[in-house]
């Protein structure tokens, strides 16, 4: 998507993220509070799975394709596919007419677009969620119609279906999702030929990529596409009138086999003529991919680029003639969105909006918002997260019902404009005001979990107003989210403040359109810090208000108020409010609201968990697991699915939740040295009764012996120095020894020792790891360089020098601005991985350190930083060793010493170039250190080989793990087990793990 504007003033940048639009991520996910790992001999129940640093490789993913790829693609070859459909059905909204304005400019024709980076990446998002708090969890769903999953790169993917934890947020919340398909700019790695298969059509005239779309929707039940076509094609192989013929009848064939049950939104992009001329309105340009020539319709709606607000524009009126330009062609002007980009700035974005919107007269189209995701990704804590976010949808009053007092420019909130929608329609409605994350779990008000979570699938409808509170003289009361307590999942609603004794203060916070039948019940639960009367005030559609009270005050403690509303059946609910009202004066008041539940009780049946089994499982280490779960439950009253751990004391640890029949364990910590692990899974029905629950157990490897490993501060150092060891062995590394000839300490058992040399020479380094189960030993020879010539220390070797890359992608991203010392240009090449960058260091060099910033160093995101990457070293350019292999570095800055060597010419390759599927390398800065001349190095010095103690026979077999083939399909047979990447297979007895299959 386009933004001239923001291309001039911010220099166009690498298609590395999305849109061709670099994302600084700078979300609080990256710096609050991290749950601390509970070590692994302590076994309770308020712990959860660790998360591993590097995801195990059975981790299900959200979906992402090229166009050739999604071809070949089917939801049954799929092995994720089943995590990734969403199980909640779209809920009903309240009807339009039905709807109330809260002020006096809210339009209730007025419809609502949001194009949101709801995941920081295309490629490598969970689909189920993560231990991670950090997650946009949108909340406003009040003020939108529809969600667009905002994605797509040229490293990655081109058609990216939302994820499915974001689909169930929405369709609780009656939000229709469309998936992306974008087309990129040509400077931003975009091809033809991408769009040619898009297009391309079978014997029969038919376009199988819409069948696949549509296969696509079908499997994973979201709601639609948009297109956004900005490939512009080169002077070889150009964008033709072709183009935009063959769109049209894609997108015709598309609707006359889908009907009304999926969308297709158009971006204002391509024109007839098959050129790119973004129109910032309807024009007889565009207006081709809405209707034809015979006033047939095409795509359903359409979001206009953002110019209409550009001062170059400003004559024209841009959206008066869309208006007028949709009227006169028999297309309703409200399914056109004035397209408004917040992702630079937000709220301060300024907006001409007497080009909206004027004098006395309604709007002139909908709205469309790009990145409103700002709001998360702009905040450095969840309460600026909640700030930004009502100061964009709401006002700057954060209460739709107060006049925005904006000037000119200036930001006058969504609530200006969009009437509020509800999805309170139907019963059961139960919310726990749950986001979809938190830093802990609770159930029933009780913690379960410390350990943080997000799974938007897990999203509550939340209160509709945000915030509307009367209150009385001496009450001055604010509503907040709260993450430190909740009655359910990881929220609530906090009321903080001054409460006035007799004073009461009323929250509305629900617009619904529910009819109470008989036997219908009413029940809040809250907690204050006082004892308050807590009121139920429901307005009902013919305009009648019922102050009803409570059956008891609250407390400390959470306490369900019940509610006798048996007076007022047949009548239906407009309005859900409450009222807090206080016996004496209190400075610093707080309640709690956790939940509320309006049911006829017993009206959703018990839903029992059967069939629990391990579907596959993938090991790391010894000690970690990748778990993915699959069970039966045939039920629809299901609210969702708890999964847990039962340790051997009996104690349960919760592991997650979700909608779905299949769950995914993530990094699942082995407990001591068990040998087995029991999983357990329970329904909870829409009225959160418990049915019953289905067990099973998964058999661990047997406990491995440490791989010994270690990485080193500096590898070249003067005489005198010191050098600084870590000790990086695996995780089941119970004691360690080093050996340091030559140096002033030989051995030690310390963790991470400082040792220092006195004299020249090349040293050697000799680490053993040891537990009860063996011990392994690592030697790096000529690993320290102690030199006279190091006295100065080592100097940048690469900056300024002449680069050669396998590919960049423009003059602004090419291979100098990795070595021009300035960490907010870069060296950016997209297509299929690996890509090189060779520097010509001028004359020979002795080399010791190689220094990088990723992604993250340069404001992007962490899941942008290399994964994998080597070093090689020549003297003559042609000729390359390896010094250097990097497989799992998450880091921003990297700093690896690597035993001294001299060369003329260093090439890095990046063989991962981000942390997911993303094939974009994206290079801040290359550093290569050392001594800027041809150094005579020092003696050798021979190093330690210790003598490791033998390893009883246990079993009187041949105990030497050797991998096998992997088998057709070794996760359905019994035994088969994947550890680092390699098969292996159980004995007879099922109990012990050897890597030997039996003849």
């Amino acid at each position: 998507m386009k933004n001239k504007k923001s291309f001039r003033k911010y220099g166009v940048t690498c298609l590395c993220v999305f849109a061709g639009v670099s994302l600084s991520t700078n979300a609080f996910g990256n710096v609050v509070f991290a749950t601390e790992f509970v070590a692994p001999n302590v076994v309770n129940n308020t712990s959860m799975q660790s998360e591993l640093k590097n995801t195990i490789e059975n981790q299900p993913i959200s979906s992402y394709w090229y166009p050739d790829t999604l071809l070949k693609w089917s939801a049954e070859m799929d092995e994720d596919a089943v995590f990734n459909k969403s199980l909640i059905t779209l809920a009903k909204r309240v009807d339009k007419d039905k709807l109330v304005t809260v002020n006096d400019t809210q339009n209730k024709d007025v419809k609502v677009v949001a194009i949101s980076i709801m995941n920081a990446n295309t490629s490598g998002n969970p689909s189920q969620g993560s231990n991670k708090f950090s997650a946009n969890t949108f909340s406003y769903w009040q003020y939108i119609d529809t969600l667009v999953y905002w994605g797509g790169s040229a490293g990655e993917g081109l058609i990216v279906p939302p994820s499915p934890d974001v689909t169930d947020a929405a369709h609780r919340n009656g939000v229709p999702v469309l998936g992306t398909i974008f087309f990129p700019q040509t400077e931003h790695g975009g091809k033809m030929e991408w769009l040619n298969t898009f297009l391309q059509k079978d014997n029969q005239g038919n376009f199988p990529m819409v069948d696949k779309l549509i296969e696509v929707l079908e499997a994973y039940h979201f709601d639609g596409w948009f297109i956004n076509q900005e490939t512009q094609g080169t002077e070889k192989d150009p964008l033709t009138v072709e183009h935009a013929q063959l769109m049209q009848e894609f997108i015709k064939q598309f609707k006359t086999k889908v009907g009304d049950k999926y969308q297709m939104m158009w971006y204002d992009s391509m024109t007839k003529e098959g050129k790119m001329h973004w129109q910032n309105a309807l024009t007889d340009k565009n207006d081709y991919f809405l209707i034809d020539d015979a006033k047939n319709p095409v795509a359903d709606s359409m979001f206009l680029n953002f110019g209409w607000i550009y001062n170059a524009y400003k004559d024209l009126d841009l959206l008066n003639a869309s208006n007028q330009k949709a009227k006169e062609l028999g297309i309703n002007p409200y399914d056109l969105y004035a397209g408004i980009d917040v992702q630079a700035n937000g709220y301060n974005t300024g907006v001409r909006w007497t080009h909206f919107q004027r004098d006395d007269q309604v709007p002139f189209t909908s709205l469309g918002l790009y990145c409103p995701s700002w709001t998360y990704f702009n905040a450095s804590t969840p309460t600026e997260f909640q700030d930004n976010e009502a100061r964009l949808w709401v006002n700057e009053f954060a209460d739709p019902t107060k006049k925005t007092q904006a000037q000119g420019y200036e930001w006058r909130g969504i609530s200006t404009y969009a009437v509020e929608k509800s999805a309170v329609t139907t019963l059961p409605f139960v919310t726990n005001f749950s986001l979809g994350n938190g830093y802990d779990f609770y159930r029933y008000g009780q913690k379960v979990s410390t350990q943080d979570w997000n799974n938007r699938s897990l999203n509550d409808i939340m209160p509709t107003y945000r915030w509307m509170i009367k209150q009385q003289e001496g009450t001055e009361l604010l509503a907040a989210i709260d993450y430190t307590t909740a009655y359910y999942a990881g929220n609530s609603i906090k009321l903080s403040g001054v409460l006035a004794k007799d004073a009461p203060a009323t929250i509305k916070l629900y617009q619904a359109d529910v009819t109470i039948p008989v036997g219908a019940v009413y029940k809040t639960t809250a907690k204050a810090t006082s004892q308050v009367q807590l009121d139920l005030v429901l307005t009902f559609d013919d305009g009648e208000e019922a102050i009803i009270s409570g059956n008891q005050v609250l407390g400390n403690d959470w306490t369900t108020v019940n509610y006798d509303i048996s007076a007022y059946v047949g009548k239906a609910i407009q309005t859900i409010a409450y009222q807090i009202t206080g016996s004496q004066d209190v400075d610093d008041f707080t309640a709690n609201m956790g939940n509320i539940t309006l049911e006829v009780p017993g009206s959703s049946s018990l839903v029992n968990t059967e069939n629990l089994k391990v579907a596959d499982v993938d090991f790391k280490d010894g000690i970690y697991a990748g778990v993915r779960l699959a069970w039966n439950s045939a039920d629809s009253d299901v609210q969702h699915f708890e999964i847990y751990r039962v340790m051997a004391d009996g104690s349960k640890v919760l592991l997650g939740a979700t909608p779905n029949t299949h769950f995914y364990v993530s990094g699942l910590r082995r407990a001591n040295k068990e040998t087995t692990t029991k999983f357990e899974v329970v329904a909870v029905n829409k009225e959160y009764k418990r049915g019953s629950a289905s067990t099973i157990e998964m058999v661990w490897p047997e406990y491995p012996a440490p791989t010994p490993n270690f990485i080193v501060s500096n590898t070249m150092i003067a005489p005198g120095e010191s050098v600084t060891f870590t000790n990086m062995s695996s995780e089941v590394t119970e004691e360690v020894e080093w050996y340091f000839p030559g140096a002033t300490v030989e051995t030690t058992t310390e963790e991470n020792p400082s040792v220092t040399y006195e004299k020249e020479g090349v040293y050697p380094v000799t680490l053993v790891a040891k537990n009860t189960s063996g011990a392994n030993f690592e030697v790096k020879k000529e690993l320290i360089t102690v030199t006279k010539e190091a006295s100065k220390g080592l100097e940048n070797l690469s900056q300024g020098k002449t680069a050669v890359a396998s590919s960049y992608v423009n003059d602004n991203e090419a291979p100098q601005f990795a070595l021009d010392g300035n960490v907010k240009t870069k060296w950016c090449a997209v297509g299929d991985a690996p890509h090189s960058l060779t520097i010509d260091l001028g004359d020979v060099r002795t080399i010791g350190e190689l220094e990088i910033a990723h992604a993250e160093a340069g404001g992007e995101s962490s899941g942008m930083n290399s994964k994998e990457y080597t070093l090689e070293v020549s003297m003559d350019g042609k000729n390359f060793t390896e010094v250097l292999h990097v497989t799992d570095n998450t880091r921003a800055t990297s700093q690896d010493a690597i035993p001294v060597i001299k060369a003329k010419y260093v090439r890095l390759t990046l063989v991962k170039p981000t942390q997911g599927a993303d094939q974009a390398a994206r290079i801040y800065e290359v550093r290569v250190n050392g001594v800027n001349n041809d150094i005579t190095l020092p003696e050798v010095v021979e190093p330690v080989i210790p003598q490791l103690p033998e390893i009883p026979d246990i079993d009187g077999g041949d105990d030497t793990i050797t991998p096998k083939p992997e088998p057709e399909k070794p996760s359905k047979q019994r035994g088969w087990i994947k550890e680092n990447g390699n098969w292996f297979y159980y004995k007879e007895d099922g109990q012990k793990a050897i890597g030997w299959l039996p003849e």
